[in-house]
């Protein structure tokens, strides 16, 4: 489980978190939605560690990780796999050395198991075995994105950040990534956390849904619940409405 308690986050005057409280547990998929530059993949960012909140308590697995010695915070963080928005592939390497760089401190008695780790983890996305020589310049937008979540989830780690998982794919392909998430929770029992604007996405592979607001958790629910949300804040983005500007109602969350 994370949980996040009264977090802030500012880069010189803009105060991106204001007092963010957030909860995720174990085995769903919760998925944070909200505007551009509401902090969302900062958030993203503070669960793993990546950037230190200004104010505010991080856990993970009930272990708080906010101020956590530089050793300590690296062990909590082999528990995430981070699918980065574009894949974030590295050129120069093939695909199956792209799997690999994944796993992280690879143990001498797996070495030799490294063929079988690319294999299992492609198949996982859905992609054939002879892939593995390509490099990232031979595949489509939607292999690279598949590709991508085969590294992240080459350590087996417990829990998978999603960056704007179907950016720049077409619908169709959108939606194949879309499976994907789903089938990877369930078949592997991870717990995963994704940041998109797209609600079709959201909709689809989300247990519960979460917005923020100027710098605060606006509404969570699950998706049925958050479409029908009389917040008129979730209404306006979650319709794609031009309207506004609109003021959150004070403390809800519905």
């Amino acid at each position: 489980m994370i949980r996040l308690e009264g977090v802030h986050k500012a880069f010189g005057p803009n105060r991106v978190l204001r007092g963010l409280d957030l909860e995720i547990q174990e085995g769903e998929t919760l998925t944070i939605i909200g505007g551009s530059g509401t902090g969302k993949s900062v958030t993203l960012k503070i669960m793993v560690g990546l950037l230190t909140p200004d104010q505010g308590r991080v856990f993970v697995d009930n272990e708080e990780i906010t101020g956590m010695e530089e050793d300590a915070l690296a062990l909590v963080q082999r528990k995430f796999g981070f699918l980065f928005q574009g894949g974030a592939l590295f050129d120069s390497l093939t695909v199956a050395e792209n799997v690999l760089f994944g796993v992280r401190n690879l143990k001498p008695e797996e070495l030799g198991r490294s063929d079988e780790i690319v294999e299992r983890c492609l198949g996982l996305v859905g992609l054939k075995p002879e892939v593995a020589a390509l490099k990232p310049a031979e595949l489509s937008g939607g292999m690279k994105k598949r590709v991508g979540l085969a590294r992240a989830i080459a350590h087996q780690p417990e829990y998978i950040l999603y960056d704007e998982p179907t950016t720049g794919l077409d619908p169709i392909m959108s939606d194949v990534i879309n499976d994907l998430i789903v089938n990877i929770r369930e078949k592997l029992k991870i717990t995963s956390i994704a940041v998109t604007h797209d609600m079709k996405s959201a909709y689809k592979i989300s247990n519960r849904i979460a917005m923020i607001y100027e710098g605060r958790l606006a509404a969570v629910g699950t998706p049925s619940e958050i479409q029908r949300s009389e917040n008129p804040v979730v209404h306006q983005f979650i319709t794609g409405s031009s309207q506004g500007p609109i003021q959150m109602p004070v403390r809800s969350y519905t």
